[in-house]
């Protein structure tokens, strides 16, 4: 499988884990969407690897990882796949 594939896949389960979060959740429901575009951005700017979505993807890592383990796990695969593009 090839790594934009395996990107593809994390970010639809990401968006999935978006999606079943409770009513409550709306504030980190935008948050995480305009998290998605911008990594979608990074990836359609030809050579304009943005190592700033990165940071960004990072911190919310921390910032969901005791209340949404499961959305924290799919973004840290997410961190490591584009580490692996070179963004």
């Amino acid at each position: 499988m090839t790594d934009d594939r395996r990107l593809q896949e994390s970010l639809l389960r990401l968006r999935t884990e978006i999606d079943a979060l409770g009513v409550g959740d709306d504030e980190a429901r935008q948050r995480l969407r305009r998290l998605i575009e911008d990594i979608e951005r990074t990836l359609e700017s030809p050579g304009g690897a943005d190592s700033g979505v990165v940071a960004q993807l990072k911190r919310s890592v921390l910032r969901f990882e005791a209340s949404h383990p499961r959305i924290a796990g799919v973004m840290n695969e997410l961190v490591e796949q584009l580490g692996n593009m070179g963004i």
